[in-house]
């Protein structure tokens, strides 16, 4: 039966001029290539059916440890013809040859020997192309799958082997999770045999993520320890863009298998998997900085909603984003922030229980500021004789305010940024984007409530023997 892509490319080919007929090839096969794999870029050289320069150069910059592959398109399907390209080709350019017609059947190739240079160059045609499309509404594993032969697949494809191989990883991803040794090492042993070994050994990760998040041990993974134990940002990506995973007795084991820094290096947009990796992973992962800057979410993305984008952890929110990072390099220039009057930022602590431990002041061009050693001076008499005195007038620059991991947090009002007090001070995720968002911004009713949900309460911080508060004019 001949698949839509294999029609297309077909009727592509009955183009009677030739300039035209390479146009509409390179066009069809660039469409497939990006639904296999949107993330990557797909770039037409003015050749066609040449022996040694590419019709097409894939290429990942969002992924730019994935090794770029040069594509060649040929328009015979004999093996013998195609051998003799591979043989040609530099191993390094991790070559795909595309046969834009169907390969012979496995018995009319009798017992043909290994493709040469066949541990990076994958060999393909248009019936192979098409079983790889996803359908629209397939669950993500399969999209995994076809993404993963684009990245490394190598060795032979025509229709019947890819579908076989597409069904061995994809029942091999159900039974990891339910602990089954057979068809997992069944796929880890498809995936050694099709693709290079680091897309192999990433799927295999992958696999084994899925293993340990069904709540077998990693011991009894069936297949070699290489690598497996902890997940990279490939690995990771895979597992975000699967199908979706409910469980959070599965997310709360994988979140131990990877770090926030791993998690800022995926290109992991705002997966349904991250919004439950993120319900685990907010009270285990620890940062050092957040800002908060005024914005709508994304029109792709749904607000009170998570995503990774430039290197940053974000909360998207209706009226604002939460931004995490690990320094303060890492975030952007933001706009300035009107300075709130001490009232505000006083009702804002008492509010949501946060203990205020300093604070700066400004009036015109006179800064004042106000502290102790560690205590709550929010509610101190002295603060009112301060700004009776200013007029009430002043606007507050900045606060320390102490959180339930007993740490310090310094609040800056103009710029939305808090940060750790401590030069490698690491405070728990829940803590750093909570005390942000509740000290920073005039949260109403319901976004406050919403904070809670995603977040947890604030908690009260452990008690600070009282002591003489200081005045510090500047």
């Amino acid at each position: 039966m001949v698949n839509l892509v294999e029609q297309s490319i077909s009727q592509a080919m009955d183009e009677p001029d030739d300039r035209m007929m390479f146009t509409r090839v390179k066009d069809i096969v660039a469409r497939h290539l990006r639904r296999m794999d949107p993330g990557a870029t797909i770039t037409k050289t003015e050749f066609f059916n040449h022996t040694h320069v590419p019709d097409m150069v894939l290429e990942w910059p969002g992924r730019p440890r994935t090794p770029r592959r040069f594509i060649y398109l040929r328009t015979t399907s004999d093996q013998r013809e195609l051998e003799d390209d591979l043989q040609r080709l530099p191993r390094a350019d991790r070559p795909v040859l595309l046969a834009l017609g169907q390969l012979p059947t496995e018995r009319q190739q009798g017992d043909l020997p290994p493709l040469p240079g066949s541990s990076t160059a994958l060999l393909l045609d248009a019936s192979a192309l098409g079983a790889l499309q996803p359908a629209d509404d397939s669950p993500g594993i399969p999209r995994l799958v076809s993404r993963s032969v684009l990245e490394g697949g190598r060795g032979t494809l025509d229709k019947a082997a890819t579908e076989e191989f597409l069904n061995t990883v994809v029942q091999g991803a159900e039974a990891a999770r339910a602990g089954e040794r057979v068809p997992t090492r069944d796929a880890v042993n498809a995936l050694t045999a099709r693709m290079t070994t680091d897309v192999a050994d990433r799927m295999s990760t992958f696999l084994a993520a899925l293993w340990q998040g069904g709540g077998s041990t990693l011991a009894s993974f069936p297949a070699p320890q290489r690598g497996v134990g902890h997940l990279d940002e490939t690995a990771l990506m895979y597992l975000l863009e699967s199908e979706d995973i409910t469980d959070a007795a599965f997310w709360n084991r994988v979140v131990r298998m990877i770090s926030l820094p791993i998690l800022l290096r995926t290109p992991a947009a705002g997966t349904g998997n991250l919004q439950h990796l993120m319900r685990e992973a907010i009270q285990l992962w620890t940062s050092r900085v957040c800002m908060i800057v005024p914005g709508a979410a994304d029109a792709d993305i749904s607000p009170w909603r998570w995503a990774v984008k430039a290197g940053q952890l974000i909360l998207q929110t209706p009226r604002f984003h939460v931004l995490v990072a690990q320094s303060r390099r890492q975030l952007p220039q933001g706009q300035e922030h009107d300075l709130p009057r001490l009232d505000e930022v006083r009702n804002r602590a008492d509010r949501f229980g946060i203990p205020l431990t300093s604070l700066r002041m400004v009036v015109t061009d006179r800064h004042v500021g106000y502290g102790g050693p560690g205590d709550d001076i929010s509610h101190d008499a002295q603060l009112d004789g301060i700004s009776d005195a200013l007029g009430q007038a002043e606007g507050v620059i900045e606060a320390d305010a102490r959180i339930l991991s007993g740490e310090t947090l310094q609040c800056l009002f103009g710029t939305g940024i808090a940060s750790a007090r401590g030069a490698r001070t690491q405070v728990p995720l829940d803590a750093l984007l909570g005390t942000t968002a509740r000290l920073l911004s005039d949260l109403s009713s319901d976004e406050a409530e919403k904070i809670t949900q995603l977040l947890g309460a604030q908690g009260p911080p452990p008690d600070q023997p009282w002591s003489q508060p200081s005045f510090d004019d500047v």
